[in-house]
C-alpha cells in the first residue's frame, strides 16, 4: 500500500486558552480530494495555515510525500509548499493583465522567473490542470 500524500497525526493548535485543533488525525491519499466544512473559527484555515507551513501548530506532525514540515527549515518548507495551491476567501484574478500574468504573478514579482520565459511556464501550469493554451490570453 502506498503512503499518503498528506499525513497528519495529532495535531494540535490552541490560541491562549481556546483549542482550536485537539489532536486531529487525517491522511489524504494521492489523487484523492478532502473537503473541510465547519462553522465560523472551528479550525478550518487554522488547518490548511499548518498544512501549509504559515502556521506552526503546538503539536503533532504533518509529513508532505514523507516529508515532515513541522519544525521543518524554510528552505524545505518552501519546497514543500510549492505543491500546493491556495486561493483565500475573497482572492480574485487581476482584470487588468491576461491569465497567463495572473498564473505567474508571484514568480514574476519575486524574480523567480523571467518575463519571456513566464507565459511558456503559465500555459505548462494550465495544461496541467486540463486549461488549453488559449486560457492564457
Amino acid at each position: 500500500m502506498s503512503r499518503a500524500k498528506i499525513e497528519i497525526s495529532g495535531l494540535s493548535k490552541s490560541f491562549g486558552s481556546k483549542k482550536v485543533l485537539r489532536s486531529l488525525d487525517l491522511d489524504v491519499p494521492e489523487g484523492q480530494s478532502v473537503v473541510v466544512i465547519g462553522g465560523s473559527g472551528t479550525g478550518k484555515s487554522v488547518l490548511l495555515k499548518c498544512v501549509l507551513g504559515l502556521m506552526e501548530p503546538d503539536a503533532g506532525s504533518i509529513r508532505i510525500d514523507g516529508e515532515e514540515m513541522v519544525g521543518a527549515s524554510r528552505v524545505t518548507v518552501e519546497q514543500l509548499r510549492r505543491k500546493f495551491g491556495m486561493l483565500f476567501q475573497g482572492a480574485a484574478l487581476f482584470d487588468s493583465i491576461p491569465v497567463w500574468e495572473n498564473v505567474t504573478f508571484g514568480l514574476l514579482a519575486t524574480g523567480k522567473i523571467e518575463r519571456r520565459d513566464a507565459r511558456e511556464k503559465a500555459v505548462e501550469t494550465l495544461a496541467r490542470v486540463g486549461l488549453p493554451a488559449e486560457t492564457a490570453n
